[in-house]
């Protein structure tokens, strides 16, 4: 690694694999699924994107990169400015403050570990949208979204594990 640099940079082509995985993961989130009829809840991918490379190489995940990745993501959803940004980067500073206890440990732990963080950090952005719009919202769509988010945890981090493997 070059002195001075970011593990990101000095890394070339394989140490952006995260960012643009997750940028790639952002635009997949916000395709069009469906029809309006069948009112589709996709998983936040950006959000599972995250933990997974915060988790496996916490060095090409930095603030900056969670922080940007989430100011896009809110210009994109038109959610309130740094909605996004927060989750993310509550997310980060979650995996680098537990990251020693699951650590190595069976899949299925990573997997509850994600699911009880993404619970938490969808309840912060129930209570920040409740702030920002002076008024309670459902709980029931959020709590929805919750679960498909829990539940597409697996099939996505085995997709970037795979990347990963074939890449670095």
């Amino acid at each position: 690694m070059a002195k001075g640099l970011s593990p990101m940079v000095s890394g070339g082509a394989v140490g952006l694999l995260p960012l643009f995985t997750t940028l790639f993961l952002a635009i997949v989130m916000l395709l069009p699924i469906g029809s309006g009829v069948a009112n589709v809840t996709m998983p936040h991918l950006v959000l599972i994107s995250v933990f997974y490379w915060l988790s496996s190489r916490p060095l090409l995940m930095p603030y900056g990169a969670c922080a940007g990745v989430g100011f896009v993501l809110d210009l994109w959803l038109g959610v309130p400015l740094g909605l996004n940004m927060v989750l993310l980067l509550s997310a980060r500073l979650f995996v680098l403050t537990q990251l020693k206890h699951y650590k190595g440990r069976n899949k299925l732990v990573q997997w509850a570990v994600f699911a009880v963080m993404a619970l938490g950090l969808y309840a912060l952005s129930w209570a920040m949208m409740s702030v920002v719009n002076a008024r309670i919202w459902p709980i029931k769509p959020l709590a929805l979204q919750w679960l498909v988010t829990a539940f597409s945890y697996a099939p996505v981090a085995f997709f970037l594990g795979r990347l990963r493997r074939w890449a670095m």
